[in-house]
């Protein structure tokens, strides 16, 4: 029973890897060995020690633009978790799923240019496990990333400076999405990670700046979010949504340049504030659309650092983006696949394009500690029973091959404890439910002869359709 889901698992791990190989070779690879081959020429006319070469203080900002481009980056990676990492989340369950376990991931490559002289071109990651109760999916992730900026500096008096770098970060984090009134919900997250990055100018020195040619930054960032969603046509949903992010980057202090001099960051705090609206078709569909429009207000983002106790020029991020997306998304199975792309203008501009997946993998854990029906037995609403002359045994065996025939799976069973429990049943009932929505039918005699059959889901649609499908199957054997 198992073969279908790993092989599903094997397709989104190469699916998964090959979109990582594509966009890191395009976007990192190329750059660094622009980067390379600069610093060789270099190194073949200029003779000059780094410890001879002083900075102009007017040169100072291209630190202050550095910093700027860490934090874009952290912020870009808190853009991909709470928007499509936490659907990704709650995609993955699906809308009427209780107790089930899945796997989601996201993965996005972006190139922006800040301002006039920054770009960040990167690629973040994120993958975790989603849990749904009741209204409520929780989930934990891990994240990473790599990426690339370049910074131009131009100057009145001096000759303009060029700068490099790269960026590798790994962390991790929670988030959460709460359900309410059936349109309104809430949802936030929380990260944690290293930042890792460095700083190449070979128009100042003919080395890496940082003496030991890396520095390691710790971040934190959050989010907390409200939205209503609404039904604005048959087969179209209006998604309106407001989020608000933080994000601290620490600071560091006594960094070492090659020239000898110190350099210290302060920590930096990003505030920001999103509002949007997303048009969106079902995802109870094999292939749905979407496309969105919103607008981001930076509050903070004001960069400080200070060099041999002189205060740099701070770099500020303050301002509006607007965004422009579309997006398509494909169903199979238990897995669920999304390919978006975005466009930025205002103070990020650029693009980016989102690959995302989802996995359920059921309540496994659940089944290895002693399967427990409990949902199904806390159910209130999605209950039809019927009654039927045949002896136990017999109509156990017809309902298991009716299961068969609507190309149902069955993953527990007993003839003694008289239940059956079956998912799978989307390929016949399409419009109705998940591939991992589950269903449970209760087999049990009556104490004047005959069977009462109950058919219970925590998908009400689900099991009203399945069992009038199922009465009218086993009253044709009568």
């Amino acid at each position: 029973m198992l073969k279908p889901y790993i092989k599903n698992i094997m397709t989104v791990r190469s699916i998964t890897v090959f979109f990582i190989s594509i966009v890191m070779s395009n976007n990192i690879f190329c750059a660094r060995n622009e980067i390379y081959s600069d610093y060789k020429g270099l190194l073949s006319i200029l003779k000059v020690q780094p410890e001879n070469i002083s900075i102009n203080d007017k040169q100072l900002p291209i630190f202050s633009e550095y910093l700027a481009s860490n934090l874009v980056f952290i912020n870009r990676a808190q853009d991909l978790v709470a928007d499509k990492g936490l659907l990704a989340a709650i995609n993955s369950i699906g809308k009427n799923a209780v107790l089930c376990t899945s796997y989601f991931g996201a993965i996005e490559t972006s190139q922006y240019k800040v301002g006039s002289g920054l770009n960040v071109n990167g690629v973040v990651l994120m993958s975790g496990l989603a849990q749904k109760y009741k209204i409520l999916t929780v989930g934990a992730f891990v994240e990473c990333g790599n990426g690339d900026y370049g910074i131009i500096d131009n100057f009145e008096t001096l000759p303009s400076i060029k700068s490099n770098g790269d960026k590798d970060y790994i962390g991790g984090g929670l988030l959460c999405h709460l359900d309410f009134f059936d349109k309104f919900y809430l949802d936030c997250s929380g990260r944690k990670g290293l930042l890792k990055t460095n700083l190449y100018s070979f128009d100042l020195i003919s080395s890496p700046i940082f003496k030991d040619k890396y520095c390691n930054l710790d971040y934190f960032s959050s989010h907390a979010g409200i939205g209503c969603k609404l039904n604005i046509y048959k087969n179209l949903g209006l998604d309106i949504f407001s989020k608000y992010f933080f994000t601290h980057q620490d600071g560091k202090k006594d960094v070492t340049i090659y020239t000898g001099e110190i350099l210290n960051f302060s920590g930096l705090n990003s505030q920001r504030l999103l509002c949007g609206l997303r048009f969106f078709q079902p995802t109870n569909t094999i292939f749905s659309f979407y496309g969105g429009l919103s607008a981001e207000y930076e509050f903070l983002g004001d960069v400080k650092a200070f060099f041999e106790d002189k205060n740099i020029s701070a770099k500020n991020l303050k301002g509006y983006t607007e965004t422009i997306e579309i997006g398509v998304s494909e169903k199979s199975n238990s897995c669920i696949g999304e390919l978006s792309l975005q466009s930025y203008l205002g103070m990020r501009e650029g693009y980016a394009g989102t690959l995302k997946v989802s996995f359920v993998f059921f309540d496994y854990l659940e089944r290895f500690l002693g399967y427990s029906l409990k949902k199904f037995e806390n159910e209130k609403n999605g209950r039809f029973n019927n009654d039927f002359s045949f002896s136990k045994k017999d109509c156990f065996l017809k309902i298991l091959g009716i299961i068969k025939e609507l190309k149902g799976r069955v993953t527990h069973k007993s003839l003694k404890k008289g239940y059956i429990v079956a998912f799978a049943f989307s390929k016949t009932f399409q419009d109705s439910c998940l591939d991992s929505t589950e269903v449970c039918i209760y087999v049990q005699d009556l104490k004047n002869g005959g069977t009462n059959v109950e058919v219970v889901s925590n998908n009400n649609l689900l099991s009203e359709e399945l069992s009038k499908k199922l009465f009218q199957m086993l009253n044709k054997d009568k």
